[in-house]
């Protein structure tokens, strides 16, 4: 889906698969802002559409990125092909004016796009969650793996709780975690941090670990939830996570175990 100036782009398909972009032209004006969300890869082809017609226009244009597509795959690995770099050659061909990234995935997607800065809205969320659920000096927020600690190291929260995990580099299933560093008083709640869920496997992991320890609640910020967490068992019934709070930005299926938080782009762009 993309949004220019707050307003939805029309596409159609015509029956060969082809797209077709609708009554356009009245939404472009002298500074325009693209607001980016990545479903498919034809919406790489939409956004190259947009693009063109707006530099046709001559008009300035900057992009917001809800979220960077292939952005897990972030360095060469052997025998595979690097596609972070190569979507961000082909968004970096767009020359937009500015380019916001909402949550990478890690550093390398900033240092690839030109013109790129990071928008982390969950450090701004996280104090309004843990105020809403109550929390006090005793409850502890939980980075899941070092990348999440690296990303929100400066958050500023003294009792956090930080988890390492080993994975099968085959099969990319988690084969060991633990906590290690800080501590879970017994009754603590506690809120996990990251800025990507899919199926949950590393949430549900570190949760079950926490509720081992003595933790009474357990939640999950995250700014980027995809679809398959909903087959997933992180929602189960017999789950230990008792709520996730994210954004809209993969997903907006209605779920009793799941709220969303609106993202405020004029707060950040």
């Amino acid at each position: 889906m993309i949004l220019l100036n707050k307003q939805p782009v029309i596409t159609e398909q015509f029956p060969n698969g082809e797209t077709k972009v609708k009554d356009f032209d009245h939404l472009i004006s002298a500074d325009n802002l693209v607001q980016f969300t990545y479903q498919e890869d034809g919406d790489l082809i939409k956004l190259l559409f947009v693009k063109k017609r707006l530099d046709e226009a001559e008009v300035r244009c900057r992009l917001v990125i809800n979220y960077m597509p292939y952005s897990r795959m972030d360095r060469k690995i052997e025998g595979d092909l690097f596609t972070l770099n190569y979507v961000s050659q082909f968004i970096n061909s767009l020359a937009f004016d500015q380019v916001y990234v909402i949550e990478p995935h890690s550093a390398k997607t900033t240092q690839l796009l030109n013109n790129s800065e990071a928008i982390y809205p969950a450090l701004d969320w996280l104090p309004r969650v843990m105020a809403e659920l109550g929390f006090t000096d005793q409850d502890r927020v939980v980075f899941p793996d070092k990348g999440a600690a690296a990303r929100y190291e400066g958050a500023g929260y003294a009792n956090c709780c930080v988890f390492d995990k080993t994975r099968n580099p085959q099969t990319g299933r988690i084969e060991n975690m633990i906590l290690k560093q800080g501590n879970v008083p017994i009754g603590a709640k506690c809120i996990i941090v990251d800025d990507l869920c899919s199926a949950g496997g590393t949430f549900l992991g570190a949760a079950e670990i926490l509720k081992e320890m003595g933790a009474s609640e357990i939640y999950l910020l995250v700014t980027h939830c995809e679809r398959r967490v909903l087959s997933g068992k992180l929602l189960n019934e017999g789950s230990p996570l008792e709520k996730i709070f994210t954004s809209t930005s993969m997903m907006n299926e209605v779920h009793p175990k799941i709220e969303y938080i609106t993202i405020n782009i004029e707060d950040y762009v």
